[in-house]
């Protein structure tokens, strides 16, 4: 199977080693001093940070999420916003267990460099999933599918994206709807919308809404901006 490790959002660099350049340019002009150096040092730390859970960590986050659900036999999975397939990849282990699995996209390279239907096809054809996996060019906001279809569904680093808020909540009410009644819902993305997600999940009548903080792994370069 083809490994997927390939840096999401690469500008997002630039928040951290743009200033660390800038204080470093301003250090040879005026001069070392203490302060700013610490400031590059923080700054670079951040980066690699950052560098850190886009290419290592999500995985470990997505693996260790896979590892505690468990599918009752046929499931059908929707990953709603499946980019390269990594969040797909993760059940390959349990594809017994698995009747269809479907990852729906718009194929937006904003975050995700290649991110094309026929690239993530390739992907998902060198695993165990392939003959149970069917990709297809949709967007969250208006899904292809039927009331009540999905045992599971899994989204990763999308609804952020999403904008403005209310369309998130749009997002969510389709989510909803082709969900079975007794489905899970998998949601991994940047924490600071978290608790708006969990009051509209328990307004459409979902049970047993957790959060849970993704730890070392979902420092997305800092504190402040975590995977939940």
């Amino acid at each position: 199977m083809k490994s997927i490790r390939e840096m999401d959002a690469p500008i997002g660099l630039a928040f951290f080693f743009g200033p660390a350049v800038i204080i470093g340019i301003i250090m040879l002009i005026s001069g070392f001093n203490t302060v700013s150096a610490t400031m590059v040092l923080v700054l670079v730390l951040f980066a690699l940070k950052y560098m850190h859970t886009s290419i290592v960590g999500k995985y470990k986050i997505m693996q260790s999420i896979v590892n505690n659900i468990h599918l009752k036999k046929d499931s059908k999975i929707l990953d709603a916003g499946c980019g390269h397939g990594a969040f797909m990849l993760q059940f390959n282990k349990q594809a017994a267990s698995i009747n269809e699995i479907i990852g729906i996209d718009i194929w937006s390279n904003k975050d995700q460099g290649s991110n094309s239907i026929e690239a993530t096809q390739k992907i998902i054809d060198s695993s165990n999933l392939a003959n149970k996996a069917k990709l297809k060019t949709a967007d969250i906001l208006d899904m292809p599918f039927n009331d009540n279809e999905f045992d599971l569904i899994i989204s990763s680093l999308v609804l952020h994206n999403i904008k403005p808020f209310e369309k998130r909540k749009e997002a969510l009410v389709n989510i909803a709807r082709v969900q079975k009644q007794k489905g899970q819902l998998v949601i991994m993305d940047i924490g600071y919308e978290t608790s708006k997600y969990v009051r509209i999940l328990k307004d459409l009548e979902y049970q047993n809404v957790n959060i849970m903080n993704a730890g070392y792994n979902g420092w997305w370069g800092t504190l402040w901006c975590q995977l939940l």
